[in-house]
């Protein structure tokens, strides 16, 4: 049905859909085959990112220096698809909430997946995205990222309670690594989600 390979892409959507290994149905399987066509469409893919050798302030504390160690750099990094899909979402929980709850889940696979992309293609030896509100940290962090990084210019803003609009934005790190890393090599091997779905992420 597509021209790329979003084999990757279906299962992170199955993930989020909280299917995991579980039989999958045919209804949702076209009904995330719809929501990608529709996302394709409608995302405004935007991807921003610094790069720092040494620690700054807001990443000096655990589980950070954990995630980091060994690193030769990381890069801070946010990235949106844009307020077309949080429009759609909209729509689609006036009009059809079982499409509303699968293109939800389809819109953070396919955020996910285009940052994995395109984190591949342009650093080398990089980890898995650690997000503020993995393993222990605090969400609170996305705030001071969202500082560093002046997020704004990519149409990202924060709500009261940090909250990312669009909904469909990240801020994270991205550590690289002087040697190509392992799943054994993971802060969050236990409670992964990737793991647990039976797939991997991009390192």
């Amino acid at each position: 049905m597509f021209s790329r390979n979003y084999s990757k892409l279906i299962d992170l959507a199955y993930n989020y859909l909280g299917y995991k290994k579980i039989n999958r149905c045919e209804e949702i399987d076209l009904l995330i085959f719809e929501c990608i066509d529709e996302i394709e469409k409608l995302n405004s893919f935007k991807y921003i990112y610094q790069e720092y050798d040494y620690l700054i302030d807001v990443l000096n504390k655990e589980p950070y220096i954990s995630y980091l160690k060994d690193c030769e750099v990381y890069y801070i990094c946010a990235m949106t698809l844009g307020l077309e899909i949080d429009k759609k979402i909209n729509y689609y929980s006036i009009t059809n909430l079982l499409k509303m709850y699968v293109f939800d889940a389809v819109s953070s696979a396919y955020l996910e997946y285009k940052s994995d992309e395109y984190e591949k293609s342009i650093f080398n030896n990089s980890l898995y995205r650690f997000c503020p509100g993995y393993n222990g940290s605090s969400i609170e962090d996305i705030k001071k990222l969202y500082k560093i990084l002046k997020a704004d210019k990519i149409g990202i803003s924060l709500n009261s309670s940090n909250l990312m609009i669009p909904q469909k934005s990240m801020i994270g790190i991205v550590s690289v690594a002087k040697n190509k890393k392992s799943c054994d090599d993971c802060i969050i091997r236990d409670s992964c989600e990737y793991k647990k779905g039976g797939t991997k992420c991009n390192i």
